[in-house]
């Protein structure tokens, strides 16, 4: 007569595997819940960097490229950082294929996360 079912060494090896997967997903588990703030504070200074260039870009839109003087550090009221943060503005004049009309605008959010934008706008 057969009998039917598992060895005692059968079982062992499941037991051993489904332990050795599960510290597995355990240890990306507890590394993703580690880093999910971190993730969170750069998209805020990422959000941070882009609102304050869209000010920037806005502004030499109404007001024309002769609105920031280079090289200069710019104040702009879109740029007020929250807790934790701060933002440097900066405008420098720039030659692009030996052409002088350009200005390079960049701005960098630091503190909680680091980051930085760069965009360049010519006067045409």
């Amino acid at each position: 007569m057969k009998q039917r079912g598992f060895t005692l060494i059968e079982a062992l090896v499941f037991i051993v595997v489904s332990g050795l997967l599960l510290s597995v997903l355990l240890l990306g588990s507890v590394t993703a819940l580690r880093n999910a703030p971190n993730v969170h504070q750069q998209w805020l200074a990422m959000q941070l960097a882009r609102q304050c260039m869209e000010w920037f870009i806005e502004q030499r839109r109404l007001n024309g490229y002769t609105t920031f003087s280079c090289p200069s550090t710019p104040s702009a009221s879109a740029c007020a950082a929250p807790s934790g943060f701060s933002v440097n503005t900066s405008v420098s004049c720039t030659t692009w294929n030996s052409d002088t009309h350009y200005k390079t605008i960049t701005i960098t959010v630091s503190g909680l996360a680091n980051t930085s934008l760069s965009a360049q706008v010519g006067d045409y």
